[in-house]
């Protein structure tokens, strides 16, 4: 069987970015996100979702974005001047503390619970934080002790790797070095994950309809997250991500029916982390 996870980060960043992974769902092939439950609009986010029970809700780790759920003076090593999480993975990596991290990411989960009602279906993260060296043991440690049954894995072989060494990027190499390592531990850990784990925002090549069917149609027996971002651009939007307007061409994307079509015809079970924890093996 092929299942396909159809995963949408960033439920909660704000309104626009909600009501469009909502729209990428009840229109098209979207079946999973993940709240970013530090944000103003993540109690929306879960109003919303509540009329689509459809929509599988996990947890997206923030260390990199708006505030934290925890004062700031308990998390110090997280935080700017102002209270406000550093932005970019490279000051997460030099600066941020696994201890306060831990008990951040506990904040955020007891947060999730608090505005859903239940355990997310898995964790990931915003900027793959859980990738980081010392902190995908914190998201795993998390994730055991508390029932979390599965959790995001980016596989070194599933990056769009350039064919010519004179552009490879220095960045990729360590972003890569870093997702290989995290992997092992992951595996190691016993958590359910999809066997591949494919991002559009990462693709190089422009991003088409046709492009995502021709991806579909290559899609291998097993489980396989497609990571994406859809949503609406609003200016709140603006202020918070350089994430824009790629937003809305991936609503438009994912909402396409001509990827249901091939959906259809492949036979891919569209599903959710939920489906691979209760085989435990991520297939």
């Amino acid at each position: 069987m092929i299942r396909l996870i159809v995963n949408a980060d960033d439920f909660g960043l704000t309104s626009g970015v909600s009501r469009g992974i909502v729209a990428a769902h009840k229109d098209g092939i979207v079946t999973s996100t993940t709240l970013m439950v530090n944000m103003p609009a993540a109690a929306e986010a879960v109003a919303i979702a509540r009329e689509h029970p459809g929509l599988r809700l996990g947890l997206h780790l923030v260390l990199t974005a708006g505030k934290p759920v925890l004062s700031p003076e308990k998390v110090p090593s997280l935080v700017d001047a102002e209270g406000h999480f550093r932005k970019g993975f490279r000051a997460l990596r030099q600066l941020a503390g696994p201890a306060e991290a831990a008990l951040e990411w506990e904040a955020q989960l007891d947060r999730f619970v608090e505005l859903t009602g239940r355990l997310p279906t898995h964790l990931d993260s915003h900027h793959d934080a859980h990738l980081a060296p010392g902190l995908t043991e914190v998201a795993v440690d998390l994730a055991k002790r508390r029932g979390v049954k599965a959790m995001r894995v980016v596989f070194p072989r599933d990056l769009p790797w350039q064919t010519s060494l004179l552009r490879l990027d220095p960045t990729d190499l360590v972003y890569a070095r870093y997702a290989g390592r995290a992997a092992r531990v992951i595996e190691g850990s016993g958590l359910a994950h999809p066997r591949r784990a494919i991002g559009l925002v990462r693709l190089r090549e422009r991003m088409t309809v046709a492009t995502v069917a021709g991806w579909l149609r290559s899609l291998r027996r097993g489980s396989t997250e497609l990571i994406t971002h859809p949503g609406f651009v609003d200016d709140e939007l603006r202020k918070l991500s350089s994430l824009t307007d790629k937003r809305e061409g991936e609503l438009r994307i994912m909402s396409d029916q001509r990827l249901r079509e091939v959906v259809e015809e492949r036979g891919i079970a569209l599903v959710g982390f939920d489906a691979l924890a209760t085989r435990g093996d991520g297939e």
